[in-house]
């Protein structure tokens, strides 16, 4: 078993440093209970913005030598692994991000689509992810024999539940708490996990009922879980993460997803009380107006591809943070200094003043080589510092 106490100890020293400390101060959300694995700050401010930085698994991985196999396997691995990895940010990545007093269970994002039953490839060297082969559901008789969710042997819960019961005891005695996993993926997004995209979309135009039927379906599961969720730690309703990225213009119009995908939304925010997190990395500018009416929208997520002018207008007028990502190969591994800096003073221009928000590099995975993928990161901090200093 992997020995986590000198990892524990000097994660708690970060935790409480008076850097993080300093940093707690651009966040709405610092003091809320942690529900993510990849902390995502609200920030206050529209003005003297911050920024963050992280790598994904695979990137980690590279340059730390996790094994993801055993990452996803062994639940003294992943807290061991997880502490390495946050140590090595607050060390190496210079920037605004706020460290809790939280380890957390992860499985990326199969989470949602595995309580249907599909089949999960864990992979070397990156997050697992469900077996794209074949649609779960081809059809409403498939579709009907769905069994009721049960939060202890649904798929994966039973593993979540080990998984978070070890952690307890390994971090029993140390002021660190275990974030048992939240829901990440939209309806809309489980849906295409299990039908596929192309047969989902057929689905919207000449079987509305079947579409309708099978994200009611996710749709009770997501509650379904919430709610044996808080039941279980005793906890208020988490509300909702919705992961869109595949909401994108031209592949989805405005009018679809206002009519068949957004209902089903708002019924997540409404049962829950609000919505933490709206989040697609594909082309969202066409659906901001009808992002924005979900009652109690927290935050929400501007991608590389979307407008962040437009977005800030909109957004800005309801006072809902965004959170404006950046594409890591475009924006930073192929850009020079200079064009690092012109990139950030265009979104700074477009936002300044008029909404809060936060500028994000994230979802790093190792281009060329370790050396390489790292020098760029370095040279993106050190332009995002002189740009957003704070």
């Amino acid at each position: 078993m992997k020995e986590v106490k000198p990892l524990l100890e000097k994660y708690l020293e970060i935790v409480n440093s008076r850097q993080n400390r300093e940093n707690k101060k651009y966040w709405e959300n610092a003091d809320e209970p942690y529900l993510a694995e990849r902390w995502r700050g609200r920030s206050l401010r529209r003005r003297h913005t911050p920024f963050t930085m992280a790598m994904d698994i695979s990137g980690y991985a590279k340059v730390l030598g996790i094994n993801c196999l055993e990452y996803y396997r062994e639940p003294d691995v992943q807290l061991h692994e997880q502490l390495r990895y946050a140590i090595w940010e607050f060390e190496n990545l210079k920037c605004q991000r706020y460290f809790e007093d939280t380890a957390f269970v992860s499985f990326g994002s199969i989470l949602e689509v595995s309580f249907f039953g599909a089949k999960i490839n864990y992979l070397p060297g990156q997050a697992p992810w469900f077996d794209e082969k074949q649609s779960l559901f081809q059809d409403k008789v498939q579709l009907a024999k769905v069994k009721p969710f049960d939060f202890y042997k649904s798929w994966l819960c039973e593993k979540i539940h080990y998984f978070y019961e070890t952690m307890k005891r390994l971090t029993e005695g140390y002021d660190i708490k275990v974030m048992f996993p939240v829901t990440l993926r939209s309806p809309f997004s489980v849906a295409i996990m299990l039908r596929g995209f192309e047969n989902l979309l057929i689905d919207m135009y000449e079987d509305s009922e079947f579409f309708d039927d099978l994200l009611s379906a996710i749709t009770a599961y997501l509650k379904d879980y919430a709610k044996a969720r808080a039941d279980f730690l005793g906890e208020p309703m988490p509300k909702f993460f919705l992961f869109n990225d595949e909401i994108s213009t031209p592949t989805l119009s405005e009018r679809l997803y206002r009519e068949k995908v957004l209902p089903f939304e708002v019924e997540l925010a409404k049962f829950a009380g609000g919505l933490r997190y709206w989040h697609s990395c594909g082309v969202s500018t066409a659906f901001y107006e009808s992002v924005s009416s979900i009652p109690g929208l927290q935050m929400m997520h501007i991608g590389p591809w979307s407008d962040v002018a437009r977005a800030a207008e909109v957004f800005g007028a309801k006072d809902i943070p965004l959170e404006i990502c950046l594409n890591s190969v475009a924006d930073i591994y192929e850009k020079d200094a200079d064009g690092m800096k012109e990139k950030l003073l265009s979104i700074k221009d477009a936002c300044e003043g008029k909404v809060r928000y936060q500028v994000r590099a994230d979802g790093f995975a190792v281009l060329n080589s370790v050396e390489f993928t790292l020098e760029k990161i370095r040279e993106w901090n050190k332009a995002a510092l002189e740009i957003f200093p704070g």
